[in-house]
């Protein structure tokens, strides 16, 4: 792990741990290979998730994506996850893995940082992965 100081707007840093990401990009891609059927994939998991799940195993994301602009997860998926109506096939091993790789994808903070104001922009220290950290330095899985 090493510590990266990056700009943070509001909700979000512009940066993604790119190691992380790819981690958390082959447990959910392998886990919708396993589980969503491609000939009913009423989420669009193989359309709309799948490119940006291939793009972070690549490592070409490297900036925070917004979700609300880029609609990599399904809004219906996330209605009938709220709803408690998501098919079977949809377990929480599943609801995690996407969970886990959207707040990776965008670059949320699961966590208090302190903030740092440089020339009136905000940053924050961010851990960042390095290969073969997983599974003892990483804070989450």
């Amino acid at each position: 792990m090493y510590r990266k100081l990056v700009r943070y707007d509001q909700w979000h840093f512009a940066e993604v741990d790119p190691v992380c990401l790819r981690r958390m990009a082959i447990r959910l891609r392998d886990l919708i290979v396993q589980k969503v059927d491609r000939s009913n994939d009423i989420y669009g998991f193989y359309s709309s998730t799948m490119p940006v799940i291939e793009a972070a195993i690549r490592g070409e994301i490297t900036e925070s994506m917004d979700e609300d602009e880029s609609h990599f997860i399904s809004r219906n998926y996330y209605h009938d996850k709220s709803e408690g109506s998501l098919p079977p096939e949809y377990d929480q091993d599943f609801m995690t893995a996407v969970a886990e790789f959207s707040v990776t994808a965008e670059a949320l903070s699961l966590e208090d940082f302190d903030e740092v104001l440089l020339d009136g922009v905000t940053y924050g220290w961010v851990d960042f992965e390095e290969p073969g950290d997983w599974p003892d330095k990483v804070k989450h899985s």
